[in-house]
């Protein structure tokens, strides 16, 4: 609840900033409550891993970002942009470096609404936020639901990420690499 306060404050904040323009109507698309739970991690949130070694990783929110992004057929230096849609972020990033960030983004326009992960110097993955892989599925001995699962493909760079698990409300769950290395959320 508190995340979602915080990120209804920047979107405000964010609206006031860019509907100044005294000559046109504007539209803001807004982010129901339901979507902004897809960034999971607020500020200053610290989320643990086990990896392959059976050690914990230690992984920060490093950004919680909400924006307006002019809507389709809009650019920024439009001297009127009748209609703004909503962007957010969420990065976590290993304290130590070892491991690439990962992230949850999301853009909100008047009829869609895409998430996508992305794994740091890697890759965007966009998922279908209505048809998770999984109705459920066990990772290191705790029960998830509604498990969304993407695979990558080439493993033509050991350090590729294989696979990862995500949800909306533990989000990244585990990810796996090409070379052998792995994440799994600790419970």
């Amino acid at each position: 609840m508190i995340k979602s306060l915080k990120l209804a404050s920047a979107i405000i904040g964010a609206t006031l900033l860019f509907t100044s323009c005294k000559d046109c109507d504007t539209t803001v698309i807004q982010v129901a409550d339901d979507e902004a739970e897809w960034l999971v991690y607020d500020r200053n949130d610290s989320v643990t891993f086990i990896n392959e070694k059976a050690e914990e990783v230690l992984f920060v929110n490093t950004l919680l970002n909400a924006q307006q992004v002019p809507g389709e057929g809009f650019n920024v230096s439009d001297d009127c942009i009748e209609r703004y849609d909503m962007q957010a972020m969420s990065i976590i990033q290993n304290t130590q470096r070892s491991y690439p960030g990962l992230a949850t983004y999301f853009l909100k326009r008047p009829d869609t609404f895409e998430v996508i992960l992305l794994v740091e110097n890697q890759g965007e993955y966009t998922i279908d936020e209505t048809q998770p892989t999984y109705p459920s599925l066990d990772v290191n001995n705790t029960l998830y639901t509604n498990v969304f699962e993407v695979t990558n493909p080439d493993g033509s760079k050991a350090t590729n990420m294989k696979r990862l698990l995500f949800n909306k409300e533990f989000g990244f769950i585990s990810v796996e690499y090409y070379d052998g290395k792995k994440l799994e959320l600790k419970s």
